[in-house]
């Protein structure tokens, strides 16, 4: 048996019929642009016990790809400009690559089944000559088998995910196996989501975003300490609720006519609130971007959208603002990249730091995946075999998956936003609240080392603390910089916003120069911002010249 997929040939782009990207898949393709390394994300394992019929599951995979044109599509760039097409069935070799693994025993196939696995994972797909996934069926004895799936992001989110296991093990137990390839439901997606991108609402979203930006805060800050030295292995949590105590929980919040999404929203940013001097947090949730059309379709429609939540007097306040928010931000997820960066832009220039994905936050209601076969003589488990990974992230983030029978949450956070310590009083606010434990505290967090001095909203919301003395000193180490003093003024629209005045050596150096010079210095500090507004007076004796770079009151 092989264990190698072919490699189709690309197509041409003379005779291809092309179609835009979906808002999804457009933000991956950027990603990729930004972050080249970044790989497949959407996985799938299961361990097979029991006679297989492996010309069934061949056939059940093949029903599966010809009745979802997004595991058979291309994406290349024409013009300039990144488009897909779709591509004809691939023949059976392609399909599922097969393979006889040797071991002494089951555990021994197990890790090497994990280690195919995370090889996969690392893969990177070239849709341009390839297609977007790759099946795999390990086989240890004839009653004992491995299935293993890999979705390229281009084609897959996480319920596309569900539907394709759900298709592939109803074929397979249900003897569908009809191959005749379907791509009208995706391509009516494709083209109604185009088009909807050109709407006026789709303009009253874009503006309504825009209008958020002036003073929002470009990440989340922990408190001096609170961090720890840059690191690639992230810390993980994983909490999980089953059965009776999973049914008490879930009936708690529905009585008090919340969702799940929404009360976990809740919890997670209340453990936030426990340990930042920020009055207003950003968490970037990650949304099923399908409209009522598109239910079913499998393709990459997950949109990332931020949810605004001040910190509240009371933990009810919260619940409540939750729900409004999130409503307001499903119901406007249809939004550009492009809108989405306007709108950071403001803020950006405002309070003079970039823009990190501090916090963010996924759902998923797991209702397609199965467990068995029903009593059958064929029995599958799904997850057998998770994937030799080190686990990386990028900030604090909270994934979690509803099923009928239990709730899995995994907290994650990498070494740089956190430490070990810190994450560790994180969990143990999120676990408290989870167990019922809502009158904890939402006071700002007690501040420890450096002296910090918060950045205003108009509305007095804290929504940065900045070190006044590293700014100064960030700025005094610019070679042309005789003198520096740094403070915080009163903008024109009432916010705070940072301020400096710099005396140089060389009349040549401006404020753009100074603050190109501090935007340098940025990363890994949280604390330091670049001042909205420079002035620059010259000490020189052939010339004196006063200079300022305004920042503030743009957008």
């Amino acid at each position: 048996m092989s264990s190698r997929p072919t490699r189709p040939e690309a197509a041409d782009p003379d005779t291809a019929v092309v179609h835009p990207l979906l808002p999804g898949q457009l933000a991956h393709h950027r990603a990729l642009l930004e972050t080249p390394e970044r790989g497949a994300a959407v996985w799938m394992s299961y361990q097979v016990t029991g006679p297989l019929d492996v010309v069934a599951f061949v056939g059940a995979v093949r029903s599966t790809v010809a009745r979802h044109a997004a595991l058979r599509i291309g994406v290349t760039t024409l013009d300039g400009e990144p488009v897909q097409w779709i591509r004809p069935m691939p023949d059976d070799r392609r399909l599922v690559a097969m393979t006889q693994v040797t071991a002494n025993d089951t555990e021994q196939f197990a890790r090497y089944v994990r280690s195919v696995l995370a090889a996969d994972l690392r893969r990177h797909f070239d849709l341009a000559v390839e297609y977007p996934f790759v099946l795999r069926l390990l086989r240890f004895t004839p009653t004992l088998h491995a299935v293993l799936g890999v979705f390229s992001d281009y084609a897959v989110d996480a319920t596309a995910r569900m539907i394709v296991v759900r298709d592939l093990w109803g074929a397979y137990f249900g003897g569908g196996t009809d191959a005749e390839p379907v791509d009208a439901d995706y391509l009516a997606a494709v083209t109604g989501q185009a088009a909807a991108a050109d709407s006026a609402r789709a303009q009253a979203v874009a503006a309504y975003w825009r209008r958020r930006g002036p003073w929002l805060p470009p990440r989340c800050q922990f408190l001096p300490g609170l961090g720890g030295p840059p690191a690639t292995v992230a810390h993980t949590e994983l909490l999980t609720l089953v059965e009776d105590e999973w049914k008490a929980v879930r009936e708690r919040w529905q009585t008090a006519g919340f969702s799940t999404v929404q009360w976990l929203l809740t919890l997670f940013a209340a453990a936030v609130f426990q340990l930042t001097p920020q009055d207003r947090i950003v968490v970037s949730m990650k949304l099923n971007g399908r409209r009522h059309v598109d239910q079913g379709v499998v393709g990459m429609f997950d949109v990332v959208v931020p949810v605004v939540l001040d910190r509240p007097e009371r933990h009810d306040d919260l619940l409540v603002q939750v729900r409004r928010e999130l409503l307001s931000a499903t119901s406007r997820r249809t939004v550009t990249r492009q809108a989405l960066d306007d709108m950071w832009a403001t803020a950006v220039r405002r309070l003079g730091r970039p823009v990190h994905d501090t916090l963010s936050m996924t759902y998923l209601e797991d209702t397609a995946d199965r467990d068995d076969a029903d009593g059958g003589a064929v029995a599958i488990e799904r997850g057998a075999y998770p994937p030799t990974l080190v686990r990386t992230v990028d900030g604090l983030r909270i994934a979690a998956n509803e099923r009928p029978n239990g709730l899995g949450v995994r907290l994650t956070v990498d070494s740089e936003t956190m430490s070990q310590a810190t994450f560790t009083r994180f969990v143990a606010a999120f676990r408290a609240r989870l167990a019922g434990d809502d009158a904890a505290s939402t006071a700002p967090a007690t501040q420890s080392g450096p002296v910090l001095t918060p950045l205003r909203a108009p509305d007095g919301a804290v929504v940065l603390v900045v070190d006044l003395a590293e700014v100064t000193s960030v700025l005094d180490s610019h070679p042309a910089v005789a003198s520096a003093r740094v403070s915080v003024e009163v903008a024109e629209d009432g916010g705070s916003r940072l301020a400096a005045e710099v005396t140089t050596a060389d009349a040549a150096v401006t404020a753009d120069d100074l603050a190109s010079h501090v935007r340098s210095h940025v990363a890994g500090r949280p604390f330091l911002a670049v001042p909205a507004r420079i002035a620059v007076v010259s000490g020189t004796a052939a010339e004196e010249r006063s200079e300022e770079l305004f920042m503030d009151g743009v957008g």
